[in-house]
């Protein structure tokens, strides 16, 4: 397949991430990732003549030297990674559903995340094997990968919704722990947070949750399928 800026925003659309196109295309995951930086620069020249429901791509740091590159691409194909993404409103607000699955303590774990723009329609999903966590440390996991994406995709404004009342708990009240691992989740998730102008964390059920369960779950068996 020849590979463009066209086709790589085409397959972006239509719900491939970076690996599916890089074997469609039989090439580096990395040069996808060039592609879209490119396409990045471009959207940004010509913004005004675009509208303002598109995929926001990654901008490139001032010091442009291979290093700094080789960062940004591995940044960016972990914040991407397991998500099918259609086009994501532009400085909107945005809700994500986040949700895991964890066969143990620790144990095989998935993550899944759910996207939905202001008028609550699904643009996007991300769906992951996390390797062996016990559940904390899988619940930290969505949420810090559901943080980064919303400073990713430039949200005005971001509402998580999760089932795991341990994390409301931590985010909302004030919440003491001599946890490591938890203080560590706290640290890096305030910092995020200070990044986003509008935050929110809501608590739902487990039945109002089911299609994130759903997406880390799938995940997660895949993975465990493959071992078998």
């Amino acid at each position: 397949m020849l590979l463009s800026i066209d086709r790589v925003l085409q397959l972006i659309s239509e719900g491939k991430n970076i690996d599916k196109i890089a074997e469609l295309a039989e090439c580096d995951s990395a040069d996808v990732v060039t592609l879209i930086e490119e396409a990045r620069e471009l959207l940004a020249k010509h913004e005004k003549n675009f509208s303002k429901r598109k995929v926001i791509l990654k901008k490139k740091r001032p010091d442009n030297t291979e290093n700094n590159s080789a960062i940004d691409q591995t940044y960016i194909k972990e914040i991407l990674n397991g998500a099918e993404l259609a086009a994501i409103p532009v400085n909107t607000p945005l809700t994500m559903n986040v949700g895991i699955i964890s066969s143990g303590n620790p144990g095989h774990s998935g993550i899944g995340i759910i996207i939905f723009d202001q008028d609550n329609r699904q643009v996007g999903k991300v769906a992951e094997y996390i390797g062996r966590r016990t559940v904390p440390a899988a619940e930290h996991f969505v949420f810090i990968r559901a943080l980064k994406l919303a400073i990713y995709f430039q949200v005005s404004e971001l509402k998580i919704r999760t089932d795991s009342e341990a994390i409301v708990r931590q985010l909302v009240d004030d919440f003491k722990t001599k946890d490591s691992e938890t203080i560590k989740f706290l640290s890096e998730a305030t910092s995020l947070i200070k990044k986003i102008k509008k935050f929110k964390v809501e608590h739902i059920v487990k039945s109002s949750n089911d299609k994130a369960i759903y997406l880390a779950t799938k995940a997660a068996e895949k993975v465990q399928e493959k071992n078998k």
